[in-house]
């Protein structure tokens, strides 16, 4: 029997067992989560009033008392009414998770807590971005740095800090920029990087 043909069963073999291997991993795993997924459901409720829910505090974000400008009027309108809401950051939580910790019964307030602070780092943003363009430097980093630090994880925010940091000259910010970006949970954090990394040439 030719060697090749030898091989080619081999391969065949081998193959066959690999992938009844990877299915029944994969069953096992599926059923794994749904047992837990049964469990959740009947888990009992617990009080969410002691959460860490956001809090801004005055002067954190900055205002203005009157604006001509209607847009930005407009995008500071958006901000100041995702803070009338509850606000939390629950984005490292899977549904099971927060019904496991917290009970079924919670999951729908929770999960709307976690839409408000969503909503939220979107305006804040927008609003920073607005600002960087209209050469409000100062205003937008205030924002944008605000943004960080209650883990936002939307690009523009690392991006338009980028320029600002650049345009002060103010290398070993971007630097710590890129390594905040390096260990978040961003989902574009890899093309983050590679522009933080363009910022430093401008």
């Amino acid at each position: 029997m030719p060697l090749f043909f030898i091989c080619f069963i081999v391969f065949v073999l081998w193959f066959r067992v690999k992938m009844n291997r990877n299915k029944s991993d994969s069953t096992a795993e599926n059923d794994a989560f749904w047992e837990r997924e049964t469990q959740a459901n009947f888990a009992r409720s617990k009080d969410i009033s002691t959460l860490s829910y956001l809090t801004v505090p005055d002067g954190v974000l900055p205002f203005s008392e009157s604006l001509e400008d209607e847009q930005e009027a407009y995008l500071e309108n958006e901000v100041k009414k995702c803070l009338e809401k509850k606000m939390i950051n629950l984005s490292g939580y899977t549904n099971t998770d927060l019904k496991e910790q917290y009970g079924v019964a919670n999951l729908e307030e929770l999960s709307a807590y976690d839409q408000n602070f969503l909503l939220f780092i979107r305006n804040l943003s927008i609003w920073g971005k607005y600002l960087y363009e209209k050469n409000d430097f100062a205003r937008s980093k205030q924002i944008m740095e605000y943004s960080l630090s209650i883990e936002s994880d939307i690009s523009s925010v690392y991006t338009t800090l980028g320029h600002i940091y650049a345009a002060e000259g103010n290398l070993q910010k971007i630097n710590d920029l890129i390594s905040h970006a390096e260990n978040s949970t961003a989902a574009l954090k890899e093309s983050i990087v590679r522009q933080l990394q363009l910022c430093k040439l401008e």
